[in-house]
């Protein structure tokens, strides 16, 4: 019978037994298995992220007895929140596609037969500490001019090229395997933080009152005279920033002929056009990641080999 259920592991050996007994029993056959690496959108506890949705079902679609993906899943997940897709100079340990943790990952990820490798990964990688050294001295700047310095420092190459050290181990440890990514939608509440309640995170809230912000804190070279036109030219310079990512990143990943017939990514941009879709800067409400995981999951399944599906 099928796997009802999804399920997401992250500990080794749990993911080796659970493994295991699918294949023994025959149910690996028919049962998709998922490696998946990325960032908070794969991993914030504060809500149902984007990657929950796709492992655990919606209430009413639980209470209906609808599996959420196909035959049920086995999900390997090891991503976490925070980390950069290049090498972080800040904390060099929290990034993706180096070497060193590219290498750990493709000695576990050749071990089992997976059949899809889903990404989230970049935006770390353009805010923060990025965005502080690449306007440092600078001031007066418009949205087209502050993103001209972002081309011009070469992050979106860096970034590019940090993908395709991965991309290059994956094909080699397991050439048929398809890789799935996605982009950013358009962030809205610039300099806004998250609030954290006990709802969300529980007593931990009362050591950390917000997360964020990570862009507006950084954005003070884009200025103009009228503070309503700074804050729409520092809503526009992001929406350049997740354009620049799609178009210089997944785009042309996509195209090289060396990952044309592995890579692909959904394009997730404008589907949470409202305010109160975000919880913070960065970060969809869980109802946003719900609304985005309805674009990603029938991208997910057609991905799979059909007998998964």
């Amino acid at each position: 019978m099928p796997v009802a259920q999804s399920t997401a592991l992250s500990l080794r050996g749990q993911f080796r037994s659970l493994y295991a007994s699918l294949k023994r029993t025959g149910l690996l056959q028919r049962t998709p298995v998922v490696f998946c690496e990325g960032d908070s959108w794969f991993s914030t506890p504060l809500a149902m992220n984007l990657l929950d949705w796709i492992v655990s079902p919606a209430p009413d679609e639980e209470e209906r007895g609808v599996p959420l993906f196909g035959q049920g899943g086995l999900f390997f997940r090891v991503e976490r929140s925070g980390d950069h897709a290049a090498r972080n100079p800040e904390a060099p340990k929290r990034s993706m596609f180096v070497r060193e943790h590219i290498d750990e990952l493709m000695g576990w990820y050749a071990r089992f037969e997976f059949d899809l490798i889903l990404l989230s990964a970049g935006g770390n990688d353009f805010v923060g500490p990025f965005l502080a050294r690449t306007f440092a001295g600078q001031s007066g700047l418009d949205a087209d001019a502050a993103f001209q310095r972002v081309l011009g420092s070469g992050q979106y190459q860096r970034v590019r090229e940090a993908y395709a050290l991965f991309l290059q181990a994956a094909i080699a440890a397991r050439p048929r395997v398809p890789v799935l990514a996605h982009t950013y939608d358009y962030p809205r509440l610039i300099g806004r933080a998250g609030p954290l309640t006990l709802g969300n995170i529980g007593v931990a809230a009362a050591l950390k009152k917000s997360v964020g912000p990570w862009i507006g804190p950084h954005l003070g070279a884009i200025a103009q005279a009228d503070p309503e036109r700074t804050a729409a030219e520092r809503r526009r310079f992001a929406r350049l920033l997740i354009d620049g990512f799609e178009l210089h990143v997944l785009r042309a990943l996509k195209a090289d002929p060396r990952f044309a017939a592995t890579f692909d990514y959904v394009d997730l941009r404008g589907v949470l056009a409202d305010d109160g879709d975000w919880f913070d800067e960065m970060h969809p409400t869980e109802a946003g990641f719900h609304d985005l995981a309805m674009r990603f999951r029938p991208r997910i399944i057609a991905a799979l080999p059909a007998s998964k599906r």
